[in-house]
């Protein structure tokens, strides 16, 4: 496969289900593998077989789901692409997404970014969620050489990520602490304007206050 996708779920098959639609409709589907990361194949509930549309379709079981970060690392080492890209259940790509990915990884970048719009944008919270995670790559942009990427919606080079080893988990906790490390090795990173996504954004205060307090802590 010229891209492998790598997409977690906590649970079961009707988290990711609207990310996995706009997967199938992407104009190089048949030139994907999705990965998809989950406790047990029993609790996702779902006949992968279904998904023809793709060139390959994995299940990797890892019991319970530690972290957002658990469920890539476990992604990236199962995945057969030389690129792969992360998804979420709550970023709905372009059907072009996969196929300016794959283009830009012919050439020599090891992370390749997405422009990101916001999926809720009448919410004051999600307003707020958004600029402050996503503000930096909102469309438009001209894109170009960045500093650090989109967590959780950009791809990588797979060799490069593997370099990790068993520091691999640790480094996607907080993807820009990764990619200010790849700079600092003489990788380079790129904003590609022609890769988009749409991305849904916490709405309420009580959750939104608590997510942010701790990804503080863990940056």
């Amino acid at each position: 496969p010229g891209l492998s996708i790598i997409l977690t779920t906590p649970d079961n098959f009707a988290t990711i289900r609207a990310t996995v639609a706009c997967h199938r409709r992407q104009t190089v589907v048949s030139d994907l593998e999705l990965v998809i990361v989950c406790p047990s194949r029993l609790e996702l509930g779902y006949d992968v077989t279904k998904l023809t549309e793709f060139a390959a379709v994995q299940v990797v079981e890892v019991g319970r789901v530690q972290s957002v970060a658990h469920g890539n690392a476990a992604g990236v080492r199962a995945a057969t692409a030389a690129a792969v890209a992360l998804a979420e259940d709550h970023a709905f790509p372009a059907e072009d997404w996969a196929e300016a990915f794959i283009r830009r990884h012919a050439e020599p970048y090891a992370v390749v970014g997405p422009v990101v719009t916001n999926g809720n944008p009448t919410n004051g919270v999600a307003c707020a969620d958004f600029l402050i995670g996503y503000g930096g790559w909102a469309d438009p942009s001209p894109g170009g050489l960045a500093t650090h990427l989109p967590g959780h919606n950009s791809s990588y080079k797979r060799d490069v990520l593997l370099s990790y080893g068993d520091r691999l988990q640790d480094m996607l906790d907080v993807e820009s602490v990764l990619h200010w490390d790849l700079r600092s090795r003489g990788y380079q990173l790129y904003l590609d304007p022609a890769v988009r996504c749409e991305h849904v954004n916490f709405a309420l205060w009580s959750s939104w206050i608590f997510v942010q307090f701790n990804m503080g802590r863990l940056l």
